[in-house]
C-alpha cells in the first residue's frame, strides 16, 4: 500500500503533466463517477401530463436521464403527506424510462440548485450536468447557475453546469389546480386524462386529503 508521502508526489507528477490543476481537482476528479444525470425541481402535487412533458424534454435536451426533486414550499405545505408524494414519485420511476429516479427534497436543506446537485451525489452518487426548469423560472435561476459555475462555489461540477428550460404550457393543458378541482369535484375522469397511467391508482388516497 502506498504511503501518504508517495500519494502527494504521484499527484505533483500529475499537475506537472497538466492532466490536472490542483489537488482539488484531483479529488473530484476522482470521486465524481457516478451516472450523469439532470435534475428538475417541482412541486408535483401530484404528477400530472404536462411534468412528464417537461421532464421528457429535460432528458431529451442533455442526452441523459433526469430525476424530477419534489420541492415543499415553507410558506405553502402540501395538502398530501410525504408518505405518498413518495409513492407517487416511485411510481412515475417504474412507468417512464427516462425518468432515472425520485427524491422529495429535505426540509432542512437550502432550496438552491449547488444543494440540490450535492445531495443527490451525497445521497447516491449521481453527478447533475444541467436542470431543466419552466419558463417563469429561467432568470430566477441564473444567478444560481452562474454561482456554481464559478471558483467561488461550495459545489463543484465536472463541467459547465447548464440551465436550460423544457417545460410545455398548451392553452387548456394539465396543472396541477386543475388536478386537485378534479379530485374534489369527484371527476374521476378528467383526473385520469390529466395524470400519467401510473398515478391513477392513486385517486382515492388524493381524494382523502381534498375532501
Amino acid at each position: 500500500m502506498q504511503n501518504l508521502s508517495q500519494i502527494f508526489i504521484e499527484i505533483d507528477n500529475l499537475i506537472n503533466m497538466k492532466y490536472i490543476q490542483t489537488f482539488e481537482d484531483f479529488i473530484i476528479t476522482e470521486s465524481a463517477s457516478g451516472k450523469k444525470v439532470c435534475i428538475f425541481p417541482g412541486r408535483f402535487q401530484p404528477f400530472h401530463l404536462g411534468h412528464i412533458a417537461a421532464l421528457q424534454n429535460a432528458s431529451n435536451e442533455f442526452g441523459v436521464p433526469v430525476i424530477p426533486i419534489q420541492i415543499l414550499s415553507k410558506s405553502d405545505k402540501s395538502p398530501f403527506p410525504d408518505n405518498l408524494l413518495k409513492k407517487m414519485g416511485k411510481a412515475i420511476v417504474k412507468e417512464f424510462p427516462f425518468i432515472e429516479n425520485y427524491y422529495l427534497y429535505p426540509s432542512n436543506l437550502k432550496t438552491v440548485i449547488p444543494q440540490m446537485v450535492k445531495f443527490i451525489r451525497d445521497t447516491d452518487g449521481y453527478e447533475a450536468i444541467g436542470m431543466g426548469c419552466g419558463s417563469d423560472r429561467v432568470k430566477a435561476y441564473e444567478p444560481q447557475i452562474k454561482y456554481i459555475n464559478s471558483e467561488k462555489s461550495d459545489v463543484h461540477v465536472i463541467q459547465p453546469f447548464e440551465l436550460k428550460m423544457v417545460d410545455v404550457r398548451m392553452p387548456d393543458g394539465p396543472s396541477g389546480t386543475k388536478v386537485r378541482e378534479a379530485i374534489i369535484a369527484g371527476n374521476k375522469e378528467a383526473f385520469e386524462k390529466m395524470t400519467p397511467e401510473s398515478i391513477h391508482g392513486f385517486y382515492n388516497d388524493l381524494k382523502k386529503y381534498l375532501d
